[in-house]
């Protein structure tokens, strides 16, 4: 397969810089508010996170570039980079209220979602490249695993944390 470089590049800089806007919402709460949580048994260790998300976003890149560069319809290829686009918009909209407004009840309505949307592009992967859905499935168990994280925080915390 020739190397698209230019489809390349755009799924790396959308996957970054959702992550890196992210981060900046996600830096804010976890240097405040986040240390003073209740935390469920099972939340790893903060160092695991970035190390843990950095991977995840290079395989998701390379996952949604593989699909994109073997979906053969320009009606689908845009369906797929619509759901892409909104599923790192959702990504940024659940740091920004997890951790930057401390609405867990809020976050884990948007999890719920990217669990459904993350679901659907995983299948429409393995329809287009199994190889693009098998590098999908960490990051999508690594979701469904947050979602269980953002679910026992707020039996731990409540639905609203006050961020000061």
């Amino acid at each position: 397969m020739k190397i698209d470089f230019k489809r390349l590049i755009y799924c790396f800089v959308m996957v970054f810089a959702s992550m890196f806007i992210g981060g900046y919402y996600n830096n804010a709460g976890v240097a405040s508010w986040y240390q003073d949580l209740a935390r469920p048994i099972a939340t790893p260790p903060d160092i695991v996170f970035p190390i843990v998300w950095a991977i995840l976003y290079i395989m998701m890149a390379i996952s949604f570039y593989l699909a994109f560069m073997k979906e053969t319809s320009d009606a689908k290829y845009k369906i797929l980079n619509g759901w892409f686009i909104g599923l790192l918009f959702l990504h940024i909209v659940w740091t920004y209220a997890f951790f930057y407004m401390g609405y867990l009840g809020i976050a884990l309505i948007v999890l719920i979602v990217i669990d459904v949307l993350s679901y659907m592009i995983m299948m429409e992967f393995w329809r287009v490249s199994k190889i693009s859905a098998w590098m999908f499935l960490p990051y999508f168990t690594w979701i469904l695993f947050a979602t269980y994280l953002n679910a026992a925080f707020i039996n731990l915390n409540s639905y609203i944390v006050v961020v000061e």
